[in-house]
């Protein structure tokens, strides 16, 4: 059995800015139930992220959990890591499909809940966030949590001061539309995407690097035809542009939003639920937030 004991005091104490945290998708109150009463979590071997070692797990609810849902409300830390079959974690459904499957189970200490929540203001279908412990504990919504390149977080900076709602790290897959964390196979990355009224811009900012750092729209124009294929509108920063001129930068942004129609603002989540209005999980088309979820299974 593979497995990875982690313990802080063996490892020494880092601080919060270099503490690693993985933020993890979770969809049911079962799986809550058995991260607080049982204290552990699971994923799939076959979906499990590139940076799984990480001090402290924390869950992405989803919009089963209610009030709770499209937010991070608790995190934990992370004792030891190992592999086991689907079977022996739970034993009482030993006829499950994945029964044989493998799994990460993941030992986490008690739940504790964060100081805020941290929400997806457009009800992003999340998969997987590898951050660090500072930003969990002051992120004030899901968009804080990445860790981008020095392009990435000045670019990021600048658009909350001036108020640009756009969402951080979306992938775009061929023939498809993907909010995740993680890329997968033939998935884009888009550094900033914003959903406009009468279409959507994606923002490219960082310079070409190896796939995995998501780089795979800079690395060829004709990556561009297929964000034009998929309805998007391309802006393409370079490094020095954003060193060298940021408000240019950004005048360029508000050029491109305003082409679209102008910028489709972020839901008010809070506000819908408590006034028990529908969540418009299609409107925004940044995929349907009900659909199935294949993590945890």
């Amino acid at each position: 059995m593979e497995e990875w004991p982690h313990s802080q005091e063996e490892e020494g104490e880092s601080s919060p800015e270099e503490t690693p945290v993985l933020v993890a998708v979770m969809n049911n109150q079962r799986d809550l139930d058995i991260a607080r009463q049982q204290g552990w979590y699971r994923i799939p071997a076959k979906h499990v992220p590139r940076r799984l070692g990480a001090e402290y797990l924390a869950f992405y609810q989803t919009q089963a959990f209610g009030e709770e849902g499209w937010a991070v409300n608790y995190y934990a830390c992370v004792r030891r890591i190992h592999l086991a079959q689907r079977r022996s974690l739970l034993p009482e459904e030993r006829d499950h499909p994945r029964a044989d499957d493998w799994y990460y189970k993941i030992e986490i200490g008690a739940l504790q809940r964060l100081p805020q929540p941290i929400p997806s203001q457009r009800l992003r279908r999340i998969t997987f966030i590898p951050t660090t412990l500072a930003r969990l504990l002051s992120a004030r919504e899901i968009n804080d949590l990445w860790l981008g390149s020095e392009e990435e977080e000045c670019l990021w900076v600048a658009f909350k001061q001036n108020e640009i709602e756009v969402e951080r790290r979306v992938f775009l897959r061929e023939g498809e539309e993907a909010l995740e964390a993680e890329p997968q196979n033939e998935a884009y990355l888009i550094d900033f995407a914003a959903p406009c009224q009468e279409g959507k811009v994606a923002i490219l900012c960082a310079s070409p690097g190896p796939l995995g750092e998501g780089s795979a729209l800079r690395e060829r124009p004709a990556a561009h035809y297929e964000l034009a294929a998929a309805g998007w509108k391309v802006l393409q920063l370079t490094s020095q542009e954003i060193e060298d001129s940021l408000e240019s930068c950004l005048t360029l942004v508000r050029k491109a939003i305003a082409r679209e129609g102008g910028l489709l603002r972020a839901f008010n989540r809070c506000s819908a639920t408590a006034r028990n209005l529908p969540i418009p999980g299609e409107v925004t088309g940044w995929g349907d937030p009900t659909a199935h979820d294949p993590f945890q299974q």
